[in-house]
């Protein structure tokens, strides 16, 4: 897997060790975290010279939503004594679809 570094936007090369198995968080969990938990822009890439007979890796997309009306707010454990929240609590269809509808300009609400 690459992903991007957040301060550069380069993108990084990330090991795994044999056995183990890499998750990519999404952006509810980084809220949820208050930042503990980063989301990162990523891509998968196979390994170059890796022969098609020789590449044991193996890639599968699997997203989770909560529903609608679960609140999207930091965990109170991801909160230091006297810290703020990072993020405003919000319901989970309405941060869905802002998700959504970001990545498409045409129908964004005005």
């Amino acid at each position: 897997a690459v992903v991007s570094t957040q301060s550069t936007g380069d993108w990084e090369n990330v090991s795994t060790p044999q056995g183990c198995l890499l998750v990519n968080i999404g952006d509810m969990m980084q809220r949820w975290s208050n930042d503990s938990w980063r989301s990162t822009l990523h891509r998968v890439v196979s390994l170059s010279g890796a022969s098609k007979t020789n590449n044991r890796r193996q890639s599968m997309a699997f997203f989770v939503n909560p529903g609608k009306n679960v609140m999207i707010e930091c965990i109170g454990d991801y909160k230091k004594e006297g810290e703020e929240a990072k993020y405003p609590a919000i319901r989970a269809e309405e941060y869905i679809l802002g998700k959504h509808y970001s990545t498409i300009p045409s129908i964004m609400k005005k």
